[in-house]
């Protein structure tokens, strides 16, 4: 199988990021903190409950609803200078808005990305149909995605 350039770089940055381990900023540590709470929180509602949860960015939590409450200084989308990850490349998302996220009681959802950025770095998170749960971290000295 051979690999395009762009692959093997990106393959390199990815294998450089993961042995050269660099601490999180606060505040995306926090928001990645409340990313995890939250969803888990929506999961754990929508199966007790037999009921669909939406999980929105901000605003108050209501009955169905889950808010999640983000510090401060982190802003939801991608920064301009940051290169999607490889498996959003070429899907057409790029928006940077948050949409809702509705998740059933049979630890299925409806399927988003969220971007959040403090800086230069950012998080992605990718929510699949299936209910799997992705959260990439751009680390820019390197210019790779890496799980978080």
């Amino acid at each position: 199988m051979a690999l395009s350039a762009a692959a093997l770089h990106h393959s390199v940055r990815t294998l450089a990021a993961l042995l050269l381990p660099a601490p999180l900023s606060p505040p995306l540590c926090a928001a990645r903190t409340e990313l995890r709470r939250t969803l888990g929180l929506a999961f754990r509602l929508a199966a007790t409950h037999h009921q669909p949860v939406m999980l929105e960015p901000g605003g108050e939590a209501t009955r169905g609803r889950v808010a999640l409450q983000l510090p401060p200084d982190v802003l939801w989308g991608c920064p301009p200078a940051t290169p999607l990850p490889p498996n959003l490349v070429g899907s057409g998302w790029g928006s940077g808005f948050p949409h809702p996220i509705l998740v059933m009681p049979e630890r299925r959802a409806v399927a988003n990305v969220w971007f959040l950025h403090h800086g230069r770095e950012a998080l992605c998170l990718q929510l699949r149909l299936s209910g799997a749960v992705e959260l990439l971290r751009f680390r820019p000295g390197l210019g790779a995605w890496v799980s978080c």
